[in-house]
């Protein structure tokens, strides 16, 4: 297990709210660290607590079976819950809360608010929320907390706690970028990376490399998308940064702004671009012919100079070059693809080479294909 580092902040304010009435709820994306966060919140944390985690709304008081034992029919099935729990625990830590069936939600909201007993729950960002849950947080009973990414100073301190020893500046910056300062993305995406120390600091040398385990974490999110979601995504990742005109003609509005509150995609118009280089690359992998072939109805048809200069590019290539004609610098083309910018200098010198221009303004008319 990766050292808990770069959340001491939200630690520290999760554990001042299990000391006061009510609680917190803790909401942040597939892989953000919540329930890592919780786990360490409670270490330490005084008078007795349970644990129950949401599996979802088919059964009734799901969340509690290992509590309650099994269910009746009662005609109060809440009155039945609170007698079989008897001795209300001091501190109840919910995991997975958006995933609570009706009566394990209701049976939180009855401990919280009439036993006294303090809650620590995590939810998933944009998923929804049971009612009498989300009521904690809209009524003042609890509070909540927004776990945002790790920044880049963030991702660097938890690399070098993981790794024994200072990392190197760009090393950080590359390997935030590619996660997008997703926890779990970070821990999966380090054992693909070629790591080496260099004057007492770890340098990562070559491209990312996308490991079996992480691919299987990224298609498992991915798999959790409904069909317009899933659609959406394709579209962008087979075009990013697309242009969100297109994307917006193309997809449903709907499905991009949840893609966007679930931070999978990021819109900064006139463009689009998924969050992170690794779902980008699984998600090239996936969209279907028919998502292509949507996406180049919208394409201008290239010319006869583009289609043949631009076949002879690679597709790194291709990438580097579109990227730079839209002006990106070296260094910010470099983040956007996880490269060093050496390696980002020489492509670009071999895409001149090949279609016969001499800087970034000449580079347009050939990427009409690309």
């Amino acid at each position: 297990m990766w050292p808990f580092t770069g959340r001491t902040a939200e630690r520290d304010r999760v554990r001042s709210a299990l000391r006061a009435d009510g609680g917190i709820l803790i909401s942040g994306d597939a892989g953000s660290g919540r329930t890592r966060l919780l786990a360490e919140s409670l270490a330490g944390a005084h008078g007795s607590s349970a644990r129950v985690q949401g599996i979802g709304p088919e059964v009734p008081f799901g969340a509690f079976a290992h509590l309650l034992g099994t269910p009746r029919c009662p005609v109060n099935p809440l009155g039945w819950a609170i007698q079989a729990l008897g001795e209300p625990p001091a501190i109840l830590a919910v995991d997975d809360a958006h995933l609570l069936d009706p009566c394990s939600a209701a049976l939180v909201r009855h401990l919280v608010t009439r036993s006294g007993t303090r809650l620590a729950a995590t939810v998933r960002a944009g998923a929804p929320v049971p009612e009498p849950i989300q009521a904690l947080w809209r009524e003042g009973v609890a509070d909540r907390l927004d776990l945002a990414p790790l920044n880049p100073r963030e991702t660097g301190l938890l690399l070098a706690a993981a790794l024994g020893g200072p990392v190197e500046v760009t090393t950080a910056r590359r390997m935030h970028h590619a996660s997008g300062g997703n926890v779990r993305l970070l821990t999966e995406l380090v054992p693909g990376a070629t790591l080496a120390k260099v004057a007492g600091q770890w340098h990562w040398q070559g491209e990312l490399t996308i490991t079996p385990r992480l691919r299987q974490l990224v298609e498992a999110e991915l798999a959790s998308l409904d069909p317009a979601e899933t659609e959406a995504v394709g579209l962008v990742a087979l075009g990013e940064p697309v242009d969100l005109d297109v994307l917006l003609d193309l997809a449903d509005r709907d499905a991009v702004a949840r893609l966007q509150q679930r931070g999978l995609i990021v819109l900064t118009p006139p463009r689009a671009r998924l969050a992170n280089p690794i779902v980008a690359r699984v998600a090239r992998d996936r969209a279907p012919a028919r998502t292509q072939e949507r996406l180049a109805r919208l394409v201008p048809a290239p010319d006869t100079r583009a289609e043949r200069w631009s076949a002879e590019l690679s597709a790194r290539e291709i990438e580097v070059a579109r990227l730079a004609s839209w002006n990106l610098t070296n260094r910010e083309i470099a983040d956007w693809l996880v490269l060093s910018p050496r390696t980002v200098a020489n492509h670009l010198c071999r895409v001149y080479t090949k279609l016969g221009v001499h800087d970034r303004g000449d580079l347009a008319p050939f990427l009409a294909t690309a």
